[in-house]
């Protein structure tokens, strides 16, 4: 599960150090499927984790991710409580769902993959206002999505073709046109050992994606030229070992993505802005993780992931200031954030994990409502 196996931490309760990639590929629990109960009303329980989310109003929200049993998991937020939703079929296959983005209440896309690991399947689905379905085409042999933004005029989804071993991985390009997913500039990262795993596009009709080389763990930016991808070659982090785990779009043409460094053999943040005109590092806390980045239509712009305290990893969210990221006082509950989505500047959400006494992970939401994260 790309920049989320990356991340080990421990949990001192259980006196045992959680590595996200086997927890993600980890045994089947009988508790899997059976949604626990949970002291915040706007919560969901189960036991897996989520990685996106994205709302249309304060009664319509969507969170993807996958159980610990392995199944594709998408939850539905209705303005009284989360459930998880079943139909079609293919929500509960072997697989999981990595992102998605809210258009408005009628339009929704979110992707992914199915089948395991070792010979996965792309995976696209869409919300009409009524029902979800599947977008059988195109579908990509040995390919998973992790990104996925749209609006009305159109959108795209990046990922990665795996090939025969890790450097021989070629990224993955869909664009949106007309209500019809088509794969371009195939060439762009082809055999790289690249993968895709954020895109967005700017107030001003800029599009960038965040990618990562996979065997030197080196993180990289790419851009649309408007018939082409191309390799940002202005990128303020160095060396090897860092990586960009989202990226956002905001207004005025500006545009966030964070991530981390453990090049210097201790685990740093990574947040850069484009300004319009280039990419600038932006201040942040130097000990925080930061896994999802998101603004509002507002125009606010929230980093999510996790931060040390003490012998454990506690949730964290940022607020951006309009010079640097400060952080926003909510819950101390150990786990990590790894998506971010608000459908108004007073009202969003958070998602990612927790973890359990015995090893497995389970779903973790908070709520934003305009004045603290519950």
């Amino acid at each position: 599960m790309r920049r989320f196996s990356r991340n080990i931490w421990t949990v001192a309760a259980a006196g045992i150090a959680v590595g996200l990639a086997s927890a993600v590929a980890g045994p089947a629990s009988a508790a899997a499927h059976k949604p626990m109960a949970h002291p915040d009303a706007t919560g969901y329980s189960t036991e897996g984790q989520l990685y996106g989310v994205g709302a249309a109003s304060d009664g319509n929200a969507w969170a993807v991710g996958r159980t610990e049993s392995g199944e594709v998991l998408l939850v539905n937020w209705d303005g009284t409580s989360w459930s998880r939703v079943t139909s079609p079929s293919v929500l509960t296959d072997t697989g999981s769902l990595n992102a998605i983005t809210v258009v408005n209440s009628d339009d929704a896309w979110a992707v992914g993959s199915t089948g395991s690991a070792a010979s996965p399947d792309s995976l696209i689905m869409h919300w009409n206002g009524t029902a979800w379905t599947q977008v059988t085409s195109p579908t990509v042999t040995n390919g998973i999505l992790y990104a996925v933004t749209a609006n009305a005029k159109g959108g795209w989804a990046g990922g990665m073709v795996q090939g025969p071993t890790v450097i021989q991985t070629s990224t993955l390009v869909l664009r949106l046109t007309s209500g019809t997913w088509a794969r371009v500039d195939r060439s762009f990262g082809k055999d790289s050992g690249v993968e895709l795993d954020g895109v967005a596009t700017t107030s001003t009709g800029r599009t960038f994606a965040t990618g990562l080389y996979t065997g030197m763990i080196t993180g990289l930016i790419a851009r649309w030229t408007g018939s082409s991808w191309a390799w940002e070659k202005s990128f303020p982090e160095e060396g090897t070992y860092h990586w960009l785990n989202g990226i956002a779009a905001g207004q005025h043409g500006q545009a966030f993505a964070v991530g981390l460094n453990t090049g210097t053999g201790s685990r740093k943040v990574i947040s850069i802005r484009w300004t319009g005109h280039a990419w600038v590092k932006a201040t942040a806390p130097s000990t925080a993780e930061l896994y999802a980045v998101a603004v509002t239509h507002g125009g606010t712009a929230w980093a999510a992931g996790s931060n040390e305290k003490g012998t454990r990893f506690v949730v964290l969210t940022l607020r951006w200031n309009g010079h640097s990221w400060k952080r926003v006082a909510g819950p101390s509950t150990t786990g990590q954030l790894n998506g971010l989505g608000f459908a108004a500047a007073n009202y969003g959400w958070a998602v990612g994990y927790t973890a359990l006494k015995s090893g497995n992970l389970e779903t973790l939401i908070l709520h934003w409502n305009g004045h603290s994260w519950s």
